[in-house]
């Protein structure tokens, strides 16, 4: 052959995601919690778009009414007057969106998007790396935990009946919050023809149908563990086989950007439609550590949040009544610092944002607590503090659109507070 399995694993990132046992949470101490049964083409799902190098949440739910916020920021400020395509659209007297994301409020109209403000992990860490591992273990500062918060999940709400395309991610590398004990499967979209012609060069070879052959004899320990890789990479080429044809066959509803990011929801949102028991998709957006010329209403920032807010727009048109099942969670690690650098960008902060679409969100409205721009309110006297732990958002996910309850047990480590619930959801019926 004349590409190793190694290789491709790392050429492709097409896999199946395995059993974790470093750092992975004891399935022994974990009761299977029993979810309502739900036919495959009713199955919820939950798609949580990540944020990489954290992303400015002053330029994106921006407190336009506030003075302070033109003052810490003279030359990165969305703008509120001048060039009308330019300026924040404001979604009460307090806050707005960037001009960008215009496309969105018309679901924000409808109750179908609700962001939230000053929300983010109580460790203080202002490292990207530790602040991804915390938020997406749901472990803030418990470093033995390496397992995603969604695996948890999926391990601790497996059934007999799960699809085999109950969670996945179409990017090369899978999610942190996906990696796992429970078995996703990860492979770039947009590469799929040269993924399915490299398994099956690896996986059809004569070497592979000779070994199929000798059933009968007692296989050494190598070769035991040969076949355990070969059928898990027949049963990804059937998966990929599958997925393909489903994406293939599937209409598309709505006009998506050229981004790869547009085709990746796309493909997703025909997966949905297609009602094969997805229940947890995830997927990576890179290249928000803006700490140089990140820009207001124009620039870097404006035409990833323009990508973003365009994408959304198309995969709720798209799903149409299919959004009713249907959760998007966008989210980043932290924040950025109040005041721009000297720079024109901004620096590792604290608080943050997240925004959620979907046709079970309670939407309309700006959650979060406010506590304004003056320094002796900021987080060290330089970025937004968090008033809500991302744990909540978490946990009334879970909760109100599966019926599953972190708190019945240690779902969260360290974390069992209950707090008033913020209801940004209507539980699922």
């Amino acid at each position: 052959m004349s590409t190793t399995r190694r290789q491709f694993i790392k050429q492709s990132g097409a896999t199946i995601f395995g059993a974790s046992t470093l750092g992975a949470v004891d399935p022994e101490t974990l009761l299977a919690q029993e979810m309502p049964k739900l036919e495959g083409r009713d199955r919820p799902t939950l798609v949580a778009i990540y944020l990489r190098g954290g992303a400015d949440s002053l330029n994106t739910i921006v407190p336009y009414a506030d003075p302070l916020y033109y003052r810490h920021r003279p030359n990165i400020a969305v703008r509120r007057d001048g060039n009308p395509r330019e300026q924040v659209i404001p979604l009460n007297k307090q806050f707005g969106l960037h001009p960008n994301m215009a496309s969105l409020m018309p679901l924000f109209k409808q109750g179908l998007v609700a962001p939230i403000i000053n929300v983010g992990s109580p460790h203080p860490t202002r490292s990207h790396f530790d602040a991804q591992d915390f938020m997406e273990r749901a472990a803030p500062g418990v470093r033995q935990i390496t397992e995603g918060w969604l695996n948890r999940f999926l391990t601790m709400t497996r059934s007999n009946d799960d699809s085999n395309f109950r969670a996945l991610s179409l990017q090369a590398t899978l999610p942190r919050s996906l990696r796992g004990q429970h078995p996703v499967l990860a492979f770039p979209s947009l590469q799929i023809e040269h993924t399915i012609d490299t398994f099956e060069e690896l996986y059809g070879c004569e070497e592979d149908q000779r070994l199929q052959k000798r059933g009968a004899i007692v296989e050494s320990s190598a070769e035991a563990m040969r076949r355990k890789v070969t059928d898990a990479g027949a049963s990804t080429i059937k998966l990929i086989h599958e997925l393909r044809q489903i994406i293939a066959q599937t209409r598309s509803n709505a006009n998506y950007p050229t981004s790869g990011f547009g085709q990746q929801m796309s493909d997703l949102a025909k997966l949905i439609k297609a009602r094969r028991g997805l229940e947890v998709a995830a997927l990576d957006y890179g290249g928000w550590d803006l700490h140089a010329f990140q820009g207001g209403s124009l620039g870097t920032m404006a035409l990833k949040l323009g990508d973003i807010s365009s994408t959304l727009t198309a995969f709720a048109e798209d799903l149409g009544p299919d959004l009713n099942r249907v959760l998007v969670m966008v989210m980043s690690e932290f924040g950025r610092t109040t005041l721009e650098n000297g720079s024109e960008g901004t620096d590792h902060g604290h608080g943050g944002f997240m925004l959620l679409l979907g046709g079970q969100v309670n939407g309309s409205k700006i959650y979060g607590k406010w506590t304004g721009l003056e320094l002796e309110s900021l987080n060290d006297g330089r970025d937004m503090p968090v008033h809500t732990d991302f744990r909540q958002v978490f946990a009334e996910a879970l909760s109100d659109l599966y019926g599953f309850d972190p708190f019945a047990q240690q779902f969260f480590p360290g974390y069992n507070h209950r707090a008033q619930p913020l209801g940004i959801l209507h539980p699922h019926a």
